[in-house]
């Protein structure tokens, strides 16, 4: 699975790379422009719904290749 990927910043439409195993960690991740001071992370409250949902996907996904 690809754990990173790359959104737009909301702030400046900059390049933000995000790593989910990370963000589900506790990581955050700053924008790649300079001049901006954006960094984006998961609050508090959603950390135990992204958890589940992740690992909940990876039932599925090792479900699949065993069929």
């Amino acid at each position: 699975m690809k754990d990173s990927s790359e959104i737009q910043c909301p702030n400046c439409a900059g390049k933000i790379f995000i790593n989910s195993t990370l963000l589900i960690k506790g990581g955050s991740f700053s924008c790649t422009t300079a001049s901006c001071d954006t960094s984006v992370s998961l609050s508090n409250s959603s950390y135990q719904v992204a958890n589940h949902a992740m690992k909940e996907f990876e039932k599925v996904k090792g479900n699949n290749l065993a069929h």
